[in-house]
């Protein structure tokens, strides 16, 4: 089993809000779109989306 398995979205989402609150909102982004990959609901991941912008999802 590996590593990225293991993680769940909450681990994605608690170390994405780390990486905005230290300055680095990119970073940010992308740990959140992977805890979008793990939600569970569409509500779920449109509040993701909406707290952390920017990202692929955002430019399209």
């Amino acid at each position: 089993m590996s590593l990225r398995s293991r993680l769940t979205r909450e681990d994605y989402l608690t170390a994405a809000q780390e990486e905005r609150s230290t300055g680095n909102p990119g970073l940010a982004s992308l740990l959140a779109e992977e805890a979008e990959c793990r939600a569970n609901t569409p509500a779920e991941n449109a509040r993701i989306a909406w707290d952390f912008p920017g990202g692929e999802r955002r430019e399209s």
